[in-house]
């Protein structure tokens, strides 16, 4: 992929208006995150990545496919177990390999999966809820590496999330801003699911929980560089969270974000749905952020861009009827 540029956007239904060709031809964003509002009918999916594939680039496809409540093939492949569920049963393998070789059949190269926010009572657990395995580090850190391990498998990369770490808060950051308290032990116990899965997945999802300061993670330059460089050595792909979210209202225009959270370290901002600020937003990337940071985080997509092509090369999808997968999919939901 070469003369793309470091942000992920979203289109508004099952194909591509005129205008939306036009504007992603014309930014060429590394990647296009697809939703079930996108995803109707199986035809239609593969018309609308055949068009995708034919942009400049081509930008690189991703579904947040986990499963229970976030499961966007539901309406193609029937529902899928929630990771929480296929943690507990010790099926977090085998919901990774469903979950890839869907992606791959569909025309997918990244499931932004798993999550590996601890489950709290009064906490997570009212708000992610089936989204998270446990509340173990431990047992949250082994049901991540196997899901990642079936993802693998079928030639799919992942991307844990939300770093540095939901399982405190209470709030949903789609809607508000939660702020963490400062407690050494906790964070220790937040942050070590990502230090056990994140080199494997080769990419990280930042929140926009906050710290102390009131400033969301996505926006921070000590959560990004100096916690998950410095500290935790991470040398893969940052993401944002979607910086449309509700969480994010105080803090400046869209585009102000894209720049601020490509400023604090994150290397593709996402940017899902308001495609009539797309222009502007990678504006303000160009104008806002230093050429030496765009490019770092370039470099940081290429490599996690490779990563992908050598997993596509190095396994085959199984050949079998789109049937018998929906049938695995539903037996091991059923379990």
């Amino acid at each position: 992929m070469t003369n793309t540029a470091p942000i992920g956007v979203g289109i508004a239904g099952a194909s591509m208006t005129p205008a939306e060709r036009a504007l992603l031809a014309q930014i060429a964003p590394w990647a296009i995150i697809l939703f079930r509002r996108n995803l109707e009918a199986l035809d239609q999916v593969a018309d609308l990545v055949g068009e995708i594939r034919r942009l400049p680039g081509p930008p690189r496809l991703c579904v947040d496919q986990e499963g229970g409540p976030v499961d966007r093939f539901r309406d193609l492949l029937g529902p899928s177990i929630s990771f929480r569920a296929a943690a507990g049963r010790r099926n977090a393998r085998r919901a990774g390999e469903l979950a890839g070789e869907a992606c791959a059949r569909l025309g997918f190269d990244v499931d932004l999966a798993p999550v590996v926010d601890r489950l709290l009572p009064g906490a997570s657990e009212n708000v992610l809820r089936d989204r998270c395995a446990s509340a173990d580090p431990g047992e949250v850190s082994r049901a991540a590496s196997e899901f990642l391990d079936g993802l693998h498998a079928r030639g799919v990369g992942g991307c844990v999330k939300h770093f540095p770490g939901l399982g405190r808060s209470g709030l949903d950051t789609h809607r508000e801003l939660p702020v963490i308290p400062v407690d050494p032990g906790q964070e220790s116990s937040d942050l070590a699911p990502f230090q056990a899965t994140m080199e494997k997945a080769g990419a990280v999802m930042v929140s926009h929980a906050a710290g102390q300061d009131g400033l969301p993670a996505s926006l921070s330059r000590e959560r990004v560089t100096d916690l998950l460089r410095g500290r935790l050595h991470f040398s893969g792909a940052a993401f944002s969270d979607d910086l449309e979210m509700g969480a994010l209202a105080a803090f400046g225009s869209l585009p102000q974000r894209c720049a601020a959270a490509m400023r604090a370290g994150c290397d593709l901002v996402l940017v899902c749905s308001r495609s009539e600020e797309y222009g502007d937003c990678m504006a303000a990337l160009e104008r806002e952020v230093p050429p030496e940071r765009r490019a770092e985080a370039l470099s940081r997509l290429a490599v996690y861009g490779r990563h992908l092509d050598g997993l596509r090369r190095a396994v085959a999808v199984p050949e079998r009827r789109l049937e018998e997968l929906i049938e695995d999919i539903r037996a091991l939901a059923s379990l």
